[in-house]
């Protein structure tokens, strides 16, 4: 994250990124353009964008799965067997 930051030190790419995020309201609306199987792979313990976060697309995906991983939000890192199981179980259906 430092070298993010270091790498442009004129803009907080991370609050840049953040504010981005949190104004986006197209959420929804895209995801009920899904024509194809969607994975919502979600951390267990993440903070920033807990699981219940998701509802909303999730109620909006026309073939929708979850999977819960034993992780925060950084789950490739914390968890990343699990991730791995997750997305292969996934693509083999």
């Amino acid at each position: 994250m430092r070298r993010v930051l270091a790498s442009n030190p004129r803009v907080n790419v991370f609050h840049r990124g953040f504010a981005a995020c949190d104004n986006y309201t197209g959420g929804e609306a895209a995801m009920a353009k899904v024509q194809c199987p969607t994975l919502f792979v979600l951390g267990r313990n993440d903070a920033m964008t807990p699981p219940k976060a998701a509802q909303s697309l999730q109620a909006r995906a026309r073939d929708g799965r979850t999977v819960l991983v034993d992780g925060g939000h950084q789950m490739m890192t914390e968890s990343p067997d699990q991730v791995l199981f997750a997305l292969h179980g996934f693509l083999k259906t």
